[in-house]
């Protein structure tokens, strides 16, 4: 994904939050006018109470704490000539993130950062490990590459068709820098082609007619 637009639900809950407590003391005073100033100030205090509990519950996931995987981060930034970072969002994070039931990972191109899901930075960080499936070592530095051409800032940084082709183009590679042997890259290539025809049948947008996928050689018998 490309970028973040906009602030999350948190803020639309403070609004709708303000306005609950105001109609909430408004509707107070209307039946108890006498002690109206006792009253304003005691709705003015659950309003602050609730507030404070709103900004320690809900705010910082937006301003979350994520690891930062200098890893992760130096292989993109390979990609990305040096721009931004990779941060790993935690289980919870990630149920948290409003992004997490559509994407993989996503990039905020104002702040030049990529996250990505727990999953994926396992699969980045132990690509060399077949204690973790093959088909998550491929699609995570498949993932990592294509959040990392996000962060690039060049010209198609914002065409999901370029910056996958380019995913594609560099994945064995990436999966080396990422601690792979070259034949553990190639055997994961397959798995990784699969993901990107999956992505360009299904999300069109994703699809680059000029993009020269490199083909997959067979290991020799």
């Amino acid at each position: 994904m490309r970028a973040i637009r906009g602030w999350p639900a948190a803020v639309a809950a403070l609004v709708a939050l303000g306005r609950a407590q105001r109609g909430h003391r408004r509707a107070r005073l209307g039946r108890h006018p006498l002690p109206h100033r006792r009253r304003a100030g005691r709705g003015a205090a659950t309003c602050a109470c609730a507030l404070a509990l709103l900004l320690v519950f809900v705010l910082p996931p937006v301003g979350r704490a994520y690891e930062r995987p200098r890893k992760l981060s130096d292989v993109a930034r390979f990609y990305s000539l040096g721009v931004g970072e990779v941060r790993c969002a935690s289980v919870a994070e990630w149920r948290l993130d409003g992004y997490s039931k559509s994407y993989w990972g996503y990039t905020n191109v104002r702040s030049d950062h990529s996250v990505l899901a727990p999953f994926v930075c396992e699969g980045a960080l132990n690509v060399a490990s077949t204690q973790v499936p093959a088909w998550q070592r491929a699609v995570s530095p498949l993932v990592l590459v294509h959040e990392a051409f996000h962060l690039r800032h060049w010209r198609f940084r914002h065409d999901e068709g370029k910056v996958e082709c380019q995913a594609i183009v560099y994945f064995t590679e990436a999966a080396q820098k990422l601690g792979a042997s070259e034949a553990e890259a190639n055997n994961l290539y397959p798995y990784a082609l699969a993901w990107h025809a999956r992505q360009t049948q299904l999300l069109p947008w994703y699809r680059d007619p000029t993009c020269l996928i490199p083909p997959w050689i067979p290991p020799t018998p």
